[in-house]
């Protein structure tokens, strides 16, 4: 039926918001509870590519340590259902301030996300971020 998908749509698109909150504030355990434990997040234009929660939350926290502060905005999903699989992918846009500089930065990009339903709910499988540009910008001192 109609209202299930949406319905699973949408619990798939919180997933994905959640992501974004979450990395926004530094919270990895709710981050890393959103994927599988042999998952990866790729990023493949700069060659990288981390499997697991151990090397997803270093390859986070080393990213995460160049910025004094960042916020993660996600665009509504485009997502596909398959049974207890499904395809997502959205726009992404990184904005904030580089770590100890008057440096602001932004990061535009599209997540290609696989998701698989387990008892906990919906868990990326595997997360590719596939860059199409970065700004850096100078900040008014006091910002």
């Amino acid at each position: 039926p109609m209202d299930t998908q949406l319905q699973v749509a949408h619990t798939i698109q919180q997933v994905i918001s959640r992501y974004s909150l979450d990395c926004s504030t530094g919270a990895w355990d709710r981050v890393l509870a959103l994927y599988l434990p042999d998952a990866s997040w790729d990023i493949p234009h700069l060659g990288m590519s981390f499997t697991g929660h151990a090397a997803i939350h270093q390859a986070l926290s080393t990213f995460f340590a160049t910025m004094d502060y960042v916020l993660q905005h996600n665009a509504p999903a485009v997502i596909e259902l398959n049974g207890d699989r499904a395809t997502a992918r959205s726009g992404i846009r990184e904005c904030g301030k580089s770590a100890g500089k008057l440096e602001g930065f932004e990061y535009f990009g599209i997540y290609a996300d696989e998701l698989v339903r387990t008892a906990e709910g919906w868990k990326f499988e595997k997360r590719t971020f596939q860059g199409l540009g970065t700004s850096y910008f100078p900040l008014a001192p006091g910002s």
